[in-house]
């Protein structure tokens, strides 16, 4: 193993450091999982919860300390740090109870000639070992909402911690140990893409499930296809957003901002396009663009802070490199400048053709607004269902009626009427179509996700039914 330095984002402060595994450690890792999962998997499901909910308790009372911690290191201001890391204790305790109260169903074999004297049970059980890899962007939130479903049903969970920012999550991770989950049952590691690739292929893993982008998720599944192993992958997101002219435009502003500003822009499911209606998208862009200038990026550790520094300076990097083939394809630049180091201020683009990259399948991670106009809706959906990345969408109208109708031409994992498309409360089934992934995550939804299905089947147990027999 070698050591691995973690620097904030936005002034390269040194923070701490991780060890970083080597793709020959990999066996070592993934034996000791193995060789934890016979008792953590027979071990009561009420003893599982009330571990996971001491853990919920020592997550609540380090909670400022943690999102402290995760803004230094993520660049997401403080005030979302502190909203993820109360989301995940939340997340955290329903799986608990989710997973103590988690129950079968008898199949009704009993209704099928020569079933009659049988009982067939059929249960949920656990996968076994489960790689979960995280992503930077929302990482306290994800590693909670995997491997919380994961152990409640007896599983045992080898996180890959995001390279950029593993400081966070390691001490979470740590608090679960404190709570009682065994070492080898929960295990963290850090490694570059050769050692995380090698994990999920790895002889002895029984499943992966990955948050990032299509390129790790499509390396994943070709990695693991000999084996067929059960892949949960939440991808990327090219949302769109279809404005049509009867919307409330401060309203769009607001909603549009709120969503596509979340961890500085740097979020799978937030408005990567507006498409507005040719009648309002001159209006549209003048008031997204009074908006936008009020913003500056800052220290996200300041308490008013509205938007911090990109994760690196590489990812910033591209960014620009993004914006500018935007503008050579068409768009024009209203607001906006080229990255610093990690520092990367609002940008809009207009007038944006529909056949440019950005309003395809060219997915921009910061915090850029991408105004595409259209003649109208059925223009509007056919540019929205052109992308593989069709994970949220939104459409804004007055007209309920017709937004319904929108809403069910449009071919993605959810759409919101009037609001944010970056919309994830927990208990909806969150995932995409086509390229932006397989599978959903949510309360109950990651546990199905985590969890396979086995009949047993109870034959002649029933008396036979003799037809003499008088009641």
């Amino acid at each position: 193993m070698s050591i691995h330095e973690i620097h904030a984002p936005g002034t390269g402060a040194l923070l701490g450091a991780v060890e970083k595994i080597e793709v020959a450690d990999v066996a070592r890792i993934v034996s000791a999982a193995r060789a934890a999962l016979p008792q953590w998997r027979r071990r009561a499901p009420h003893d599982r919860a009330e571990i996971l909910r001491r853990a919920c308790v020592l997550i609540a009372n380090d909670s400022e300390a943690l999102a402290q911690l995760h803004a230094s290191e993520s660049g997401k201001i403080i005030a979302q740090a502190r909203f993820e890391v109360r989301g995940a204790a939340r997340l955290l305790e329903a799986n608990a109870e989710l997973g103590r109260m988690w129950a079968g169903t008898i199949a009704p074999t009993g209704a099928l000639p020569g079933g009659e004297r049988d009982l067939t049970i059929v249960e949920r059980v656990p996968l076994g070992v489960v790689v979960a890899v995280i992503p930077f962007n929302f990482p306290i939130e994800l590693m909670i909402e995997k491997a919380a479903a994961a152990l409640a049903v007896g599983n045992v969970v080898i996180v890959k911690a995001p390279p950029q920012n593993p400081l966070a999550i390691g001490r979470v991770v740590d608090l679960l140990h404190e709570a009682g989950v065994p070492a080898d049952v929960l295990q963290m590691v850090s490694g570059d893409t050769p050692a995380s690739a090698a994990l999920c292929a790895a002889e002895g893993v029984d499943a992966v499930s990955l948050t990032g982008s299509v390129a790790a998720g499509v390396g994943v599944a070709t990695a693991t296809a000999a084996q067929l192993r059960p892949l949960h992958l939440e991808l990327g997101g090219n949302g769109a957003a279809l404005v049509m002219p009867d919307a409330d435009l401060d309203y769009v502003v607001s909603e549009t901002l709120r969503g596509r500003l979340l961890m500085n822009g740097q979020a799978c499911a937030a408005t990567k396009r507006v498409l507005a209606h040719r009648d309002i998208a001159g209006e549209l862009t003048d008031r997204l663009e009074a908006a936008l200038s009020s913003i500056t990026p800052s220290d996200p550790l300041v308490e008013n802070a509205r938007l911090g520094p990109l994760i690196d300076e590489r990812s910033a990097a591209r960014v620009s490199a993004q914006v500018d083939r935007a503008i050579a394809q068409g768009g024009r630049r209203v607001l906006g400048a080229s990255n610093d180091g990690a520092w990367f201020a609002p940008t809009l683009l207009t007038s944006v053709p529909t056949n440019a990259a950005v309003a395809i399948d060219d997915e921009i991670f910061g915090p850029v607004v991408t105004v595409v106009p259209v003649d109208d809706a059925p223009h509007g959906v056919a540019v929205a269902n052109a992308s593989q990345l069709r994970l949220t969408a939104a459409v804004f109208t007055q007209d309920i009626p017709t937004a319904m109708s929108i809403a069910a031409e449009f071919d993605y994992g959810g759409v919101v009427i009037n609001g944010t498309n970056n919309y994830r409360p927990p208990v909806v089934p969150f995932g995409g179509v086509a390229l932006a992934g397989a599978g959903r995550e949510g309360i109950g939804f990651t546990i199905e996700e985590m969890t396979r299905t086995r009949f047993i089947a109870l034959r002649n147990l029933r008396p036979a039914w003799d037809a003499n027999t008088k009641a």
